[in-house]
């Protein structure tokens, strides 16, 4: 009779380990999904502002000479 209490706290305790792992699993994963729009974002942007950057330094090397 003991065994059989002891096997299934056993078992509650492993579901709520298991529980526990997968919900911060979870909640990483939406960090990491709910970033991406931010980073399309800020990649966009900083093409931009690369090539703005290129523009201004071609613009100002050519009225150098």
């Amino acid at each position: 009779m003991a065994q059989t209490i002891g096997t299934i706290i056993f078992v509650v305790l492993a579901l709520v380990a298991v529980a526990a792992i997968l919900n911060f699993v979870l909640g990483v994963l939406g960090i990491v999904f709910a970033l991406i729009p931010l980073l399309i974002k800020l990649a966009i942007f900083g093409g931009v502002f690369y090539l703005a950057w290129l523009v201004f330094r071609k613009l100002a090397h050519s009225n150098e000479c």
